[in-house]
């Protein structure tokens, strides 16, 4: 048994809406947090069975992105009972394929992350992760706490990488497209999860992902997952449900997102 989590406000609600349809497919708990779901929508996720914790507005109108480490550690800090094998945060705009329950038993690791093999060929550092989807175990919770100090630090001498990525996008680049570490809204926890496994293929001379078993390797006395996002988080421009073998979860582009009815949203490369 493992427990979902996703995060989104009011205005993303339609792009969740192959989520709920897919809800069913997963042998999971399922938990949401909001700043500000209306009461409309809040019934909605509770006929779909799934509970809501609230978010504070301000705090997610400016720490949207650094709010997933926060999310995911009080998740397995309610699981007093250890209910749970592990744990899943999504974004809104996913839709399930396939249950992953098993990767939990299946995999030796504490924290995952999953990659970009197109982007690690083109070594375009910021998006060697995508980071609508992150799997965890309970033991995964000190590279929560080692990430969420790192973010706050903006560098950490066990994790250069951070640093390395940070600066592709701070320096040398034009106003439009510059963005900084100290801006915990966007792109922190994707750089954080990028430079992960930068440090991992910064030690290998292949650049090839692992189709379905993931790439393992150390970090700071934790076990890492590399799953590639071929099958463990798709990019898709279609709303389509699909029934495909080896694929778990797909994650919705802009343009499908679009189709959906939510407006586009301007984030910085």
């Amino acid at each position: 048994m493992f427990k979902v989590i996703s995060m989104f406000d009011t205005n993303y609600f339609p792009a969740g809406s192959l989520f709920l349809k897919t809800r069913n497919k997963i042998n999971a708990d399922f938990v949401v947090y909001s700043p500000d779901l209306t009461k409309e929508q809040s019934n909605i996720i509770n006929d779909h069975n799934i509970e809501i914790e609230k978010l504070d507005p301000y705090e997610f109108k400016t720490k949207m992105q650094f709010l997933k480490f926060f999310v995911l550690r009080n998740e397995i800090l309610k699981d007093i009972d250890n209910k749970y094998d592990g744990f899943t945060f999504v974004d809104f705009d996913t839709f399930f394929i396939n249950d992953w329950n098993h990767i939990f038993n299946k995999y030796d690791f504490d924290f995952a992350v999953t990659a970009r093999s197109d982007m690690i060929k083109t070594k375009c550092l910021r998006a060697y992760a995508n980071g609508g989807v992150v799997y965890t175990k309970r033991s995964g919770i000190n590279v929560i706490d080692f990430a969420q100090k790192l973010i706050l630090k903006g560098k950490s001498k066990l994790l250069p990488e951070y640093d390395i990525i940070w600066k592709t996008l701070e320096n040398g680049r034009p106003a439009h497209k510059t963005h900084y570490r100290t801006t915990l809204r966007w792109w922190n926890d994707q750089i954080f999860f990028s430079s992960l496994i930068l440090r991992y293929f910064s030690n290998v001379k292949s650049t090839k992902l692992n189709k379905i078993d993931p790439i393992l390797f150390e970090f700071n006395k934790s076990k890492i997952g590399i799953f590639n996002c071929r099958y463990y988080n798709v990019l898709e421009s279609n709303p389509i449900i699909t029934k495909e073998k080896n694929i778990y979860i797909k994650h919705l582009k802009g343009s499908g997102r679009e189709l959906l009815g939510v407006k586009k949203i301007k984030e910085k490369l």
